[in-house]
């Protein structure tokens, strides 16, 4: 498992007039087909990566109309999207094009001072114009953002940390919330509610009516996001994790020691610091957390030019 650090995003922070689309479109690829014919003829491989996406960026959205009117004449109906193998381009921005990444990998955006205010409102613009991902980010005829990858995404922010309530989110391809849910994370069920949404890429409103998730009423309310109970997260993990119900006697507590044995193997030494730090792990390194395949946490630190 690889947890990415992504430092130096946009200098400054970015530019006010950098602005989503008003409204979700059903076909972005056509919506911005102006855009990839713009930065495909402006590309060149003098000026590093990132600045030079910045730079395009700022370029296409404080441009007279006009001009970017007159790409959108000039771009064939066919303009290929950037993740077309058969493109060159696609060399400049790295991509691995299956689903399995989603359950190995996790970004992690500092610095953290950058993540206040609605999470909501800021996610598309962090996770893909703050660190320009081309092959989500996208730019429609009228210099405003849309986003291609519109699949849910698993949020974990200082709520989660407070009450144990993972963000999931779906959003629009203009990177507004269309429904948000925060789900109860330390229980044994939230895994199949994990590969329902992220490996199997299940609409977040699907994967919910599976699962039986709220249902009834405000579950239509896009505008209500929905909530499990919050647990005490000032306890030792094993006594926050719920691990449902078990049948016999003394269930729970063999659950418990199940769970405390896994902790012992996967998280050496956690339970010793949460010990010290009166149920809170303080100071504990996650390079010790050993991932599935029995190596440890991979940390590495990526930085924007």
């Amino acid at each position: 498992m690889l947890l990415t650090k992504c430092l130096n995003q946009w200098p400054g922070g970015i530019p006010s007039y950098i602005n989503r689309h008003e409204q979700a479109e059903d076909d972005v690829k056509s919506a911005t087909r102006a855009w990839r014919y713009f930065v495909r003829e402006r590309w060149t491989d003098s000026v590093a990566t990132d600045q030079q996406r910045r730079a395009l960026i700022e370029r296409w959205a404080t441009a007279d109309q006009e001009l970017r009117d007159s790409y959108g004449f000039r771009a064939p109906e066919g303009e290929p999207a950037f993740e077309d193998p058969e493109d060159c381009i696609l060399a400049l921005f790295g991509w691995d094009g299956g689903y399995e990444h989603l359950a190995q990998n996790m970004s992690l955006l500092t610095p953290f001072e950058d993540n206040q205010g609605d999470i909501l409102e800021t996610f598309k613009f962090r996770q893909s114009v703050a660190r320009p991902d081309f092959l989500d980010m996208h730019m429609a005829q009228d210099g405003t953002v849309l986003f291609s990858d519109d699949g849910p995404k698993l949020i974990i922010d200082d709520r989660t940390l407070e009450t144990g309530l993972a963000l999931w989110v779906q959003f629009a391809t203009n990177g507004t919330r269309q429904r948000a849910y925060r789900s109860q994370m330390l229980t044994d069920d939230f895994p199949d509610l994990f590969r329902g949404v992220h490996l199997n890429q299940d609409p977040l409103e699907i994967a919910m009516i599976h699962m039986g998730e709220r249902e009834g009423e405000g579950y239509d309310d896009l505008e209500m996001i929905l909530e499990d109970d919050p647990v005490n997260m000032l306890r030792p993990f094993a006594d926050v994790y719920g691990v449902g119900t078990y049948s016999g006697e003394n269930g729970h507590e063999r659950a418990r020691r199940d769970l405390c044995d896994g902790l012992d193997q996967y998280a050496p030494g956690f339970r010793e610091a949460e010990e010290l730090g009166n149920s809170l792990a303080v100071g504990y390194e996650l390079e010790r957390i050993l991932a599935d395949e029995g190596g440890p946490l991979r940390i590495t630190e990526r930085s924007f030019n």
